[in-house]
């Protein structure tokens, strides 16, 4: 299975998932507040679809901000692993843009009434095989905090990559089932920032 299969299978059952919560819950207090976000995995003020957004936009804000701090997680580890200051520069860059996109879409699950995805929930909980496309496993994150000098290079850039190609996919599936503007929006951002930077890792690589 491609990463873009296995990424739009993986929205869609997560988007299953929010529109059968949203279907079986109330929220009589009409604040879109009152429920424990950490009891419940979804709202149940929050609709599955609705003017703005459908139960596919919220479930790919959901995966992709933890697939973000993963990101930004890959960059910090760059500062004291390598001399390469085209990768620190990179690493920079990368944190820089991740960030306020996290905080973004953080933003738009508290306006959706909708919590963030479970600390620690892997993106295969949703009844599919895999993690959403791009994810590093445990146990790379921490062959890649043990390496230093050319083999961190090489294995940070190879990683990112993937990260990138993932991210990627998920936004261009988005694009075509989600309804939100700002989402599609914020995915053709993401298409185009990482996918230049995809092509310039893979310069650094030789590739």
């Amino acid at each position: 299975m491609n990463t873009r299969t296995k990424t739009a299978g993986l929205i869609a059952a997560a988007a299953a998932a929010a529109a059968l919560v949203a279907g079986c819950s109330t929220d009589d207090s009409g604040t879109g507040h009152s429920m424990d976000s950490m009891s419940m995995p979804m709202s149940a003020s929050a609709p599955a679809a609705s003017a703005s957004h459908n139960a596919a936009d919220t479930a790919w804000v959901q995966m992709m901000i933890p697939h973000h701090q993963q990101a930004v997680q890959m960059a910090a580890l760059a500062d004291g692993r390598t001399q390469n200051a085209q990768l620190l520069a990179l690493a920079g860059q990368i944190k820089a843009a991740q960030d306020p996109e996290i905080e973004q879409m953080s933003g738009w699950l508290t306006e959706w009434g909708v919590p963030p995805m479970a600390a620690g929930m892997d993106h295969s909980s949703h009844g599919m095989s895999g993690d959403m496309g791009g994810m590093m496993s445990a146990d790379q994150m921490s062959q890649l905090e043990k390496a230093t000098g050319a083999d961190f290079d090489r294995a940070w850039l190879e990683m990112m990559i993937e990260h990138h190609q993932g991210a990627i996919d998920s936004s261009k599936q988005i694009q075509a089932d989600g309804q939100s503007e700002q989402v599609r929006e914020l995915a053709g951002k993401i298409i185009a920032g990482q996918q230049a930077e995809i092509e310039q890792m893979n310069a650094m690589l030789g590739k």
